[in-house]
Order: C-alpha cells, then sequence, then structure tokens
C-alpha cells in the first residue's frame, strides 16, 4: 500500500522544473522582467512621500480644531462663578458652590452636594422654550 503522503495526487506543493543551467560564454540577465515591456521605471521619487503627506492633510486641521475647541471649554471654565448653572459630563445639573483647579463641588439637590473633576464641569444654558401655541400646531399637523 503506497503511503498518502508520497503520492502525486494529494501533495500540496506545485510541481516546478528546475532552471536551466547557463550557457558558457552568455551573458545572462539577472533582472526581471518589467510589467511596462520594456523602458524605464518611471517612479516618481515623491511616491513614497504620497501617504505621509495625505495623512498631514487630514491631521493637521484636526489637531488645530480640537486645540480650538480645548480653549474654548477652558475659557468658559475659567469664567465661572459661584451660583451659577453647571452642567457635568456625567449629566447632572446644578449649582456651583467652589471651584479650584483640580476639583468642583457642585449643589444637585437641597442638601446634596457633589465633587466633580473641575474638567468635567460646563456652564448650562436653559434651552429656550417653543410657545405652548407653536407646540400644539406641531402635535396636531401629525394626527
Amino acid at each position: 500500500m503506497p503511503s498518502l503522503l508520497l503520492s502525486n495526487d494529494l501533495l500540496l506543493a506545485q510541481n516546478v522544473p528546475p532552471k536551466a543551467a547557463p550557457v558558457p560564454g552568455v551573458a545572462q540577465d539577472s533582472s526581471p522582467p518589467s510589467a511596462g515591456g520594456g523602458g524605464s521605471s518611471g517612479a516618481s521619487p515623491f511616491a513614497g512621500l504620497m501617504p505621509i503627506l495625505m495623512f498631514l492633510v487630514i491631521m493637521v486641521p484636526f489637531f488645530l480644531l480640537t486645540s480650538r475647541k480645548q480653549k474654548k471649554e477652558a475659557q468658559a471654565r475659567a469664567s465661572l462663578k459661584k451660583g451659577d448653572r453647571v452642567l457635568t459630563n456625567a449629566g447632572l445639573i446644578g449649582e456651583l458652590v467652589e471651584m479650584d483647579d483640580r476639583v468642583a463641588k457642585v449643589k444637585v439637590a437641597a442638601g446634596v452636594t457633589v465633587q466633580v473633576v473641575a474638567n468635567t464641569v460646563s456652564p448650562f444654558a436653559e434651552p429656550e422654550k417653543a410657545p405652548a401655541k407653536a407646540l400644539k400646531e406641531a402635535t396636531s399637523d401629525k394626527k
């Protein structure tokens, strides 16, 4: 019984004929043939820089916008004073009792004061309420 590993039907390797022996006295071309059918390659020296340039074009505006937003938030946080209504990143709305560089104390209910990281506090602006008449008209249109 022949071995399964040695049968040609089950081999996964490709049968490749050996290279032809070089002819003595004839120069052999060692470079692979070009896909263009001859001629120079034509690759630009800047082709390697294109991915880097594309990355910079996308990331530089992103970082500039992020830094502007952070500066604006820092200015709004610096303008807070005792008694202002504030909103934390956790969604708590309350009255600012005390604030230093690292910690802010926020009163969220009568007799309930929480300490939060100062960077998570921002001014809270009440949303403008729509007039009741406009609200009734909007809901009656849906029916």
